[in-house]
């Protein structure tokens, strides 16, 4: 038996293939391969170009209607820009108007405020008029003060810048008037009143003479009633003058009404020297202090520790100016009455 396959396969008549036809088989599949590939290849690709086609149409119609849409959207942004225009317009045209009707309602305010404005300033030059009046002619500084200070109150009111300056001067002049070193005047007149009542008490100079009292006539058994007048008389003559000595030294011989005098003239100068303390007169009070001390000197005894005491106080008093130079304080009343004309005539 024979194992070769060839002599299964083929008979001993038949011819074997070769290797060509083996290759042409293979290359006959291959081509069919290729073409079914190629077939379905172009198959696939016709689809691919398809629906490729579909979409690019519907990207065409998406495309017009985006465009729709975009022309749209333009139009309506056009129309809301011209809206929003005219509305920006309104808004400018109702800002001027609120800025002249602000204007207006400001002029009109001012009209109608302009009177009470006028009168608050004429009220503080009144009042400043006044201080320097206080000052000037009474010298009553508290007077004065209370005036300014109310005069700045009612400019104050008024906020208006134009009168800062004003304003400024007249805190300088109060805080001048109220540094202002003031003598003592109360005292000082407290202190002349109570000299005036200590020297009605004061020893006079000389010597002082005083009429004796009538004393009764003892001894008179003389019932005739001439004879018994005779002897009054004689009793009256013999004690009309009293003499007594004086510790002044002096030998003037003075009698009761005539020391009085002298007193009383003491009392008359002080009293004048505080009369001029009220006029603020300061000639005056100067006269009126060296002249009672002068008098003092020249008609009271100087060893009365009372007349010593009072010509110590009145030398005191005598060193006293009452009316010291006053700090001028008119300044804020000079600018005011440059301004008050030029206020007024505005609106």
């Amino acid at each position: 038996m024979n194992d070769d396959p060839s002599t299964v396969l083929f008979a001993d008549d038949e011819p074997r293939p070769g290797r060509a036809g083996l290759v042409a088989s293979l290359l006959a599949g291959a081509a069919l391969v290729v073409a079914l590939f190629v077939a379905f290849s172009g198959r696939s690709l016709d689809n691919q170009l398809a629906d490729l086609a579909a979409q690019t149409s519907a990207l065409a119609a998406t495309q017009v209607r985006l465009t729709a849409d975009l022309t749209a959207l333009t139009e309506r942004e056009a129309e809301a820009n011209d809206a929003t225009r005219k509305q920006i317009e309104s808004l400018l045209s109702l800002s001027r108007d609120v800025a002249a009707l602000e204007n207006t309602t400001a002029e009109l305010q001012d009209r109608m405020t302009l009177p009470q404005r006028s009168w608050a300033r004429a009220e503080a030059l009144a009042l400043l008029a006044l201080a320097q009046r206080q000052l000037r002619i009474d010298r009553n500084i508290d007077a004065a003060l209370d005036a300014m200070t109310t005069a700045d109150s009612r400019l104050a009111q008024l906020r208006e810048p134009a009168l800062s300056t004003v304003r400024r001067q007249l805190t300088a002049d109060l805080e001048a008037l109220r540094s202002f070193e003031r003598p003592d005047l109360d005292r000082i007149t407290t202190q002349l009143r109570q000299a005036e009542i200590d020297a009605a008490a004061l020893t006079t100079a000389g010597i002082a003479a005083e009429t004796a009292a009538a004393a009764p006539v003892d001894g008179v058994d003389s019932p005739a009633p001439l004879g018994r007048a005779w002897l009054l008389v004689k009793q009256a003559l013999a004690s009309l003058v009293t003499v007594r000595s004086s510790a002044s030294g002096s030998s003037a011989l003075l009698t009761r009404d005539e020391q009085n005098l002298q007193r009383q003239q003491l009392q008359l100068l002080l009293l004048e020297a505080r009369l001029a303390i009220a006029r603020a007169d300061q000639k005056a009070y100067a006269s009126a202090v060296g002249e009672a001390r002068a008098w003092l000197a020249a008609r009271f005894a100087l060893a009365d520790p009372g007349v010593a005491k009072l010509g110590d106080e009145l030398a005191q008093l005598a060193a006293v100016n009452i009316a010291p130079a006053l700090p001028d304080v008119s300044g804020s009343l000079r600018l005011l009455e440059q301004m008050v004309p030029i206020t007024r005539a505005g609106p």
